[in-house]
């Protein structure tokens, strides 16, 4: 899961970020808007290209750790 930390990490700060921006709005406090919809627009840009990158490693990772969770076939047991 370390492939994806960054990404999760983005979208928990976007989070509060959206949740200030729709405050903010709400309030009439319009000198806050433009640098919360920059960051909002900051972390979102990043958490995308970064999830896009680490994608294709994290997908191997997980292919491998459910190749190594299969069991090994038995041996015949037909030695008569």
């Amino acid at each position: 899961m370390r492939h994806l930390a960054l990404p999760f990490y983005c979208a928990a700060i976007v989070s509060p970020l959206l949740a200030l921006l729709a405050r903010a709005i709400y309030t009439g406090a319009t000198s806050f808007l433009l640098p919360f919809a920059a960051s909002v627009v900051s972390f979102t840009w990043c958490g995308v290209r970064d999830l896009v990158r680490n994608w294709p490693a994290f997908r191997e990772e997980m292919r491998r750790r459910a190749a190594e969770r299969q069991r090994a076939p038995m041996p015949a047991d037909d030695t008569y």
